[in-house]
């Protein structure tokens, strides 16, 4: 800009010293010019000067337009580095908004890993539900299977179904309802047979804690709750402590307070059960009560001579979901109640159960300690089980790799169960097979003892095809009570009972 217009100075004392000189050439020409050349010179001059100031003013407006270009140009010019360093700066907070934003992208893709690792929480579980089926629901599962039955000593065989549908009713979000019927069909017994085993309210206090009321599978250790169901027993038979010599009433009329606690990391939880219930009874149908009756499921609500039962059921998981080192529960039970008037009956129960990769095992013992009246003596029981399964989806055959997808769904199991008491009531005794049981005399002895052999083949996750071969193999004989029509027993010892082979077979589905 300064050199433009010193520039423009220069021009004008350029023409401003022509000026003067030819002034004063005129001026000093000789008079020999006369008028008319003097005047032609003069005009000559002022031809010049016009000339002189366009030119002037000409230039002047250049100058002027290359000064305001030169402006724009210097403007721009401030414009563009004022736009470029806007650019750098945006482009520097792009970078950290970029790396913050990783940074961010990283640590929830991190707790999203963790969230998928944990699971759903059931507060979670009930929410996503809720959102999908509304306030109210009505969902109908349960199971169905049909067996084959042989057993050795009685040398019989029979086939049998059973159809148990589940249905569940949710009103809202703290009432909900549970219903089981069970439809049978055995042809070597009554035939046909309905019942109803659970029917319950729940009602959900708050995420952690609930009260159920109705007719409910006894929660007494874990295998009458959890494991009882047909779709669900890895086995077709239950143990012995659970099957036809029940330590405890498989099921009870009452009310139940459930809960659960995290104590620790994800998966280290304890729960418990504390529950009334009508209270234990035995076969009324015999004369007088013996040692050895069988103990029935519910309770007759309306028999006068029967007192409440109660008891708790406690169980822990030490392990967190993330340790590797699989799933583990440790239980214990108690159950106390007056059969008849101030007779009572205590029993008490250990269990585990502990689930790793393809391994699955699990095991109990319980003890009954049953008040008699005068002059019979105590009636005391125990029972035990031990079972372990596993799958052989991690094995493979060498040059017959188009099985492994066959064997991936085996499952072979192994069981031994046992009851020692001090007699058993032979009127009382029913070796008709039916769904769960083999029908083997041997299993009516003060001292049974079975071990048994499974193998599944899992179609589908909720579709089973089990075949079980049960060993009973009688520890020792003992005490039988006989009535035979009479109103007082009638009391023989007999020695060992013949050991026993049957095969059982089944087809369950679970919906």
């Amino acid at each position: 800009m300064a050199s433009t217009k010193t520039g423009a100075g220069l021009l004008a004392t350029v023409a401003l010293t022509l000026v003067v000189l030819a002034i004063v050439a005129v001026t000093a020409a000789p008079r020999a010019w006369a008028d008319d050349s003097e005047a032609q010179a003069l005009k000559q001059v002022q031809r010049e000067l016009r000339q002189l100031r366009a030119d002037r003013a000409r230039d002047r407006k250049l100058i002027e337009k290359l000064e305001q270009k030169l402006d724009q140009v210097e403007s721009q010019d401030n414009q563009v580095r004022t736009t470029n360093q806007q650019l750098q700066t945006t482009t520097q907070e792009l970078k950290s908004s970029n790396q913050q934003l990783q940074t961010k992208t990283d640590a929830e893709l991190k707790q999203i890993q963790a969230q998928v690792a944990a699971g759903p929480t059931q507060s979670q579980i009930a929410r996503w539900l809720g959102g999908y089926w509304g306030s109210t629901q009505f969902t109908l599962t349960g199971g169905a299977a049909a067996d084959f039955i042989y057993d050795r000593q009685n040398g019989q065989n029979t086939y049998a179904v059973n159809f148990s549908p589940l249905m569940l009713y949710r009103l809202n979000d703290w009432l909900a309802f549970e219903g089981t019927f069970t439809a049978s069909f055995s042809p070597g017994s009554s035939g046909a047979s309905f019942s109803s085993a659970v029917d319950t309210a729940q009602i959900f206090l708050n995420d952690y804690m609930e009260l159920v009321l109705g007719a409910f599978d006894q929660p007494f250790g874990d295998w009458l709750e959890t494991q009882g169901p047909f779709w669900i027993n890895r086995f077709i038979t239950a143990p012995l402590p659970f099957g036809v010599e029940s330590l405890v009433p498989p099921s009870d009329i009452g009310m139940q307070l459930r809960g659960a606690y995290q104590w620790g990391q994800v998966g280290q939880d304890v729960d418990y059960t504390l529950w009334v219930a009508n209270g234990p009874s035995y076969d009324s149908s015999l004369p007088q009560p013996v040692v050895g009756q069988t103990i029935n499921g519910f309770t007759n609500i309306t028999t006068a001579t029967n007192g409440k039962a109660y008891g708790g059921r406690f169980r822990v998981y030490p392990f967190p979901l993330d340790s590797n080192l699989g799933r583990l529960e440790l239980g214990a039970s108690t159950y106390n109640g007056k059969w008849q008037n101030g007779l009572w009956l205590n029993a008490w129960d250990v269990d585990f159960n502990y689930l790793r990769g393809n391994l699955q095992t699990r095991g109990e013992y319980l003890e009954s300690y049953r008040q008699m009246p005068a002059g019979s003596g105590p009636d005391n029981r125990q029972g035990w089980y031990f079972q372990a399964g596993y799958f052989l989806n991690g094995l493979h055959i060498p040059g017959l790799s188009e099985f492994d997808q066959y064997l991936a769904k085996v499952e072979p199991l192994v069981r031994y169960s046992g009851v020692n008491q001090r007699a058993v009531v032979a009127d009382e005794i029913s070796t008709i097979p039916a769904l769960g049981f083999n029908g083997s005399p041997s299993i009516f002895v003060p001292h049974a003892r079975e071990v048994a052999l499974g193998l599944d083949y899992w179609i589908a996750p909720a579709i089973v095809w089990q075949t079980e071969v049960d060993f009973e193999v009688p520890h020792a004989g003992g005490t039988f009570y006989s009535f035979n029509g009479a109103s007082t027993p009638t009391a023989s010892s007999v020695g060992a009972t013949p050991n026993d082979r049957a095969i059982l077979t089944q087809f369950a589905v679970g919906f």
